[in-house]
């Protein structure tokens, strides 16, 4: 059976790159920011994990993401930019975790640290699987980003 491959834009390297400033940059506001009512028990989906725990795997797993997105066209192999990818987004969210420490209103956490750790790696897995049907393009202008007229 043959997959259809989806086609993706690659933006400019500045643009991908910006975009990971700026997920890093709302992860640290939202981590030092005191949470409004208490969420830390209250439970997030299936019922399985807290609303914060889950917030950390769909956090520090979008960071791999547009990560790994920012170095898609790494001459690199894929294995070590995957590797990369995994212990930046890892470190950030150990960094974080210590940051919290010092602020009166956060909690540090080990479990955290380890929750910030498998949201990455879960998206480090999905991402080498689901770029395999995905051809990237470059683009330079953002008329390219406009289907043909026919």
């Amino acid at each position: 059976m043959r997959f259809r491959r989806f086609r993706i834009p690659l933006f400019p390297r500045w643009a991908r790159l910006a975009l990971v400033v700026a997920v890093m940059g709302t992860i640290l506001y939202f981590s030092i920011v005191p949470m409004p009512g208490g969420d830390a028990f209250r439970t997030g989906p299936f019922g399985v994990l807290p609303f914060s725990k889950w917030m950390h795997l769909l956090a520090y797993g979008g960071l791999a993401l547009v990560l790994a997105y920012a170095l898609q066209d790494s001459p690199r192999p894929d294995w070590q930019i995957l590797s990369v990818v995994f212990l930046i987004t890892v470190g950030y969210g150990i960094g974080i975790e210590l940051v919290q420490a010092t602020v009166p209103e956060r909690t540090y956490s080990r479990l955290d640290m380890v929750t910030n750790a498998v949201g990455p790696a879960v998206a480090v897995g999905l991402w080498r699987v689901v770029v395999r049907y995905v051809r990237f393009y470059r683009i330079r202008k953002l008329e390219e980003l406009q289907p043909p007229v026919q």
